[in-house]
């Protein structure tokens, strides 16, 4: 009899015990927000202060960050924004989305209406799982607006959007990364042409056999290494990112030099080859590396703008604004993708290369 009130009373204890532990495990984290943006000057800054939270399944710390869209689908950053997450697939937060800043109004219903709401975009980025891009600045500049003008309304609108949408895409602990254009590619392409590859190391080295001392042409070996070098899937969170080999290659023979060079142009150009009626697949395969190295040369222009000002004239060159962006929240570039977006109008425009950038 003893032993059996023994046990009752050891049971009703260890179930208390459970019960106090899971409440704890179960109570939502404290987030408070401060979050302004300046567009006179483009200054963005955020803080979140987070109390730890157990992870409900194995009860242990969690070591991912929670969303800030946990609680809504809008986050308030000044008195006049406000950035609203909506969802392709409303019950997968972590598929295809875009995040919009707007401006604040009394009337969330009316703010939030379809047709209203895409009068109402300010700036825009896209994402799918822990991948951003599509960076975009909707509203239309003054005529009297220049280059820098335009970019310090683009790095502070289109700023504030990043900083909210790489903490919600690292929920999952994955690293983030972005895709950007390259708009203006084939335009500075064949600027560097018409001026017998000035401007270009990679193009004065096709055009002249010259040997370059960049980065911008990774040989074959290089590439393998690279690849052999990577991580397996669970562990590439937060690498470090290095750069190619400064080693690159030149291609001795002539014929293939002039091979790639024709194919070079006519990608930058819309030009066929001669002996060819089109710019067609086989153009996009002989001039590829040369291409992807072109593209790479080309991200170097867009340099990163000061960290406190966001002074635009430290952007480079008009069309990098998107690479010029996540350079600013400490993304590297790290591949380029060479066909990354074969849609018609970007072809014109980049020869459908996309880079790749990782945020470290």
């Amino acid at each position: 009899m003893a032993m059996r009130t023994l046990l009752s009373s050891g049971t009703s204890s260890f179930q208390c015990g459970m019960k106090r532990t899971m409440n704890r495990a179960l109570a939502q984290p404290t987030i408070e927000f401060n979050r302004n943006i300046n567009f006179s000057h483009g200054i963005n800054s955020r803080q979140i202060h987070s109390s730890s939270m157990l992870h409900q399944a194995k009860r242990q710390q969690d070591l991912f960050t929670p969303s800030p869209f946990a609680r809504s689908s809008k986050i308030n950053v000044s008195d006049k924004f406000v950035i609203h997450r909506d969802l392709k697939e409303p019950d997968n937060a972590y598929g295809i989305r875009r995040y919009l800043l707007l401006p604040r109004s009394h009337d969330d219903d009316e703010l939030y209406n379809d047709d209203m709401t895409k009068k109402q975009i300010i700036a825009s980025l896209n994402a799918n799982r822990h991948i951003l891009f599509g960076a975009q600045l909707n509203i239309k500049g003054n005529a009297d607006d220049d280059n820098d003008e335009y970019m310090s309304k683009y790095l502070a609108a289109c700023g504030s959007l990043l900083d909210i949408a790489k903490e919600d895409a690292s929920i999952n602990g994955q690293q983030v990364q972005a895709l950007a254009t390259l708009n203006g590619l084939c335009s500075w392409v064949k600027e560097c042409l018409d001026n017998d590859g000035e401007g270009s190391q990679v193009l004065m080295g096709l055009m002249h056999g010259k040997k370059q001392t960049n980065d911008s042409i990774m040989d074959d070996n290089d590439s393998k290494k690279e690849e052999g070098n990577k991580l397996p899937s669970g562990k590439r969170a937060n690498q470090k990112i290095t750069n190619p080999s400064e080693d690159t290659f030149v291609i001795q023979k002539k014929t293939l030099r002039k091979n790639m060079l024709e194919a070079v142009r006519a990608i930058a150009t819309g030009e066929p080859r001669p002996g060819h009626s089109v710019v067609g697949a086989g153009t996009y395969r002989d001039g590829e590396k040369g291409w992807v190295a072109l593209a790479r040369e080309y991200t170097q222009l867009a340099t990163n703008p000061d960290s406190v000002s966001l002074d635009a004239s430290y952007v480079g060159r008009k069309g990098l604004e998107e690479v010029a962006l996540y350079k600013s929240r400490d993304g590297e570039v790290t591949k380029i993708e060479h066909l990354g977006h074969a849609e018609p109008g970007y072809l014109k425009e980049a020869g459908g290369a996309m880079a790749r950038l990782f945020f470290v």
